[in-house]
């Protein structure tokens, strides 16, 4: 098998599908407590200290709905090399942020990934973000690149409209 036989093998398609269908329950999974309660959410990014104030709410209010966004497109299959480069940047500043948080052992309830149950209440339990929410992300960011470089659109939305363009 020649790199070029190795880089177009179908077996990249099936094994990027599986990947987004992961990848992108995973980001609706984690948008939907945020979009639902935006405001614990808020709370949440504020633990980080990354961010000023005025800028807290507009990141609450529409890191979500991206979220939710890209984790159906990416099902979807649908801008499927864009939308996974997008989800890289994320990743990245998911990555940026957790890092931060452990390099300056700042304590919070939890990284606001999923739930924001507790993210007023910071006296009730407090610890220190983990090394294990860091590996999570790198994975997804090196799945999305996996996706970024090798889907080519055809499981989805991309293959479905590139065949009926071709008809």
């Amino acid at each position: 098998m020649t790199a070029v036989d190795f880089w177009n093998h179908k077996s990249h398609w099936y094994i990027s599908f599986i990947i987004r269908i992961i990848t992108g329950v995973t980001f609706i999974i984690a948008a939907w407590p945020k979009i639902l309660g935006p405001d614990d959410f808020a709370w949440s990014i504020s633990m980080y200290k990354m961010l000023d104030f005025k800028y807290i709410n507009f990141m609450a209010v529409t890191l979500p709905w991206l979220e939710m966004f890209c984790g159906v497109a990416i099902i979807a299959g649908l801008r499927t090399r864009a939308v996974s480069f997008l989800l890289c940047g994320m990743l990245m500043m998911f990555i940026i942020a957790l890092t931060y948080a452990l390099v300056n052992h700042i304590e919070m309830p939890g990284c606001g990934c999923f739930s924001q149950a507790g993210a007023k209440a910071m006296d009730s339990y407090k610890s220190e973000v983990g090394y294990s929410l860091l590996v999570r992300d790198w994975i997804m960011f090196f799945a999305m690149g996996y996706v970024w470089i090798f889907d080519k659109g055809e499981i989805g939305l991309d293959g479905l409209i590139r065949r009926i363009k071709n008809v």
